[in-house]
């Protein structure tokens, strides 16, 4: 009989403890959830530069940072001009846009991390032969417009070489998008200025031979996060959020590249057919996305004395205003990169490690 009674008292036993946990749970005050902060991205286009972003949205990185992300591009459901109706937080822009912008209104979106941080532009020529600055005197180039990133930069590279646009040699600017290709196909422009993809692909093609890579010439920006003076003083957690998941992805993606290769095929598939892996990878050794997501404020006044000789701007614009690295020398100084063997370590591991 003993045994019979041994079980009963446990049950009974079990049974008390179960009701009196469920009691406690019901009784017991409830902690409230913090509502976790979103902040609404405008990317305008799905673009390969936007790679860091992509990266830290697939490994989790926001989420760590306690920030949610919603990203709204040109077309989309609900999207509009982020200018216009404020219906982002956060704005990916090139380094122009923000800088005419800012030089309209001063309280435009401010300049607070750098995405990727050089051109992704190539000099498309006819014939592959040894390229040098001095060869393009009296030759023609089918470039972007001075108003755009790519065109900016392409003319302070030319000026920096001892070239004056359109006085030693020819810039065509307005050829419609969709016939730039075309127009140099049937024999116009000595040079072709193209965006990564295109440069590629029109190298695989036969169209003609990548001569020169922008990005490896000059260090100015190719897209800008800006962030609306509102969010950066009411919600400064959040962007602070932000910016480190961006920084964290750049690093990651310096370290281990599969990331980025990664990244870029779950959200591009087979848009560039081969060349997306190479120009990827061309990418990470042109240093496109280095872990260093401020804009030195020598870069910032430079780009800013140039555009007003251009006359981009408007009006001036003062790197004290337009520009907070605050965010981005944060992120540097607490987001550090740990090996993937460290990773996995569990926590006691880890701590005996340290104490051997």
């Amino acid at each position: 009989m003993r045994k019979p009674r041994s079980v009963i008292l446990l049950l009974v036993v079990l049974c008390l403890l179960l009701s009196g946990g469920t009691a406690y749970w019901r009784i017991a005050p409830k902690k409230e959830k913090k509502e976790v902060p979103t902040l609404k991205v405008w990317e305008g286009e799905k673009s390969l530069l936007h790679l860091p972003l992509y990266v830290a949205l697939e490994e989790g990185f926001f989420t760590e940072q306690n920030v949610k992300i919603q990203l709204f591009r040109a077309g989309g459901s609900g999207a509009g001009d982020p200018y216009d109706r404020n219906l982002a937080d956060i704005i990916l822009a090139d380094p122009v846009e923000c800088l005419y912008r800012l030089s309209t209104d001063p309280l435009s979106p401010s300049i607070v991390a750098t995405l990727a941080g050089r051109s992704d532009t190539f000099l498309l020529g006819r014939e592959k032969t040894p390229f040098n600055w001095e060869g393009l005197k009296d030759k023609t180039i089918i470039a972007y417009p001075p108003e755009t990133g790519p065109g900016f930069t392409l003319e302070a590279l030319l000026r920096a070489n001892g070239l004056a646009p359109q006085r030693d040699l020819t810039l065509y600017y307005r050829i419609p998008a969709d016939l730039r290709l075309g127009v140099f196909k049937s024999g116009s422009g000595s040079y072709i200025q193209l965006a990564g993809p295109q440069a590629l692909q029109a190298e695989a093609a036969g169209t003609g031979y990548i001569a020169a890579a922008l990005g490896r010439e000059s260090d100015i920006p190719a897209v800008l996060c800006t962030a609306w003076p509102g969010v950066v003083r009411k919600q400064p957690g959040a962007l602070q959020g932000f910016v480190n998941g961006i920084h964290k992805a750049q690093l990651w993606m310096q370290h281990e590249p599969e990331l980025a290769l990664q990244a870029a095929k779950k959200h591009f598939g087979c848009l560039y057919g081969k060349t997306r892996d190479r120009l990827v990878r061309l990418y990470l050794e042109m240093d496109m996305w280095r872990p260093a997501p401020w804009l030195s404020e020598t870069s910032f006044e430079e780009m800013e004395r140039m555009l007003a000789a251009a006359g981009q701007l408007v009006g001036p614009v003062k790197a004290a205003e337009a520009l907070d690295n605050t965010f981005a020398r944060r992120a540097a100084e607490t987001i550090m990169y740990i090996p993937e063997g460290e990773r996995e370590k569990g926590w006691l591991q880890k701590l005996f490690s340290r104490v051997q």
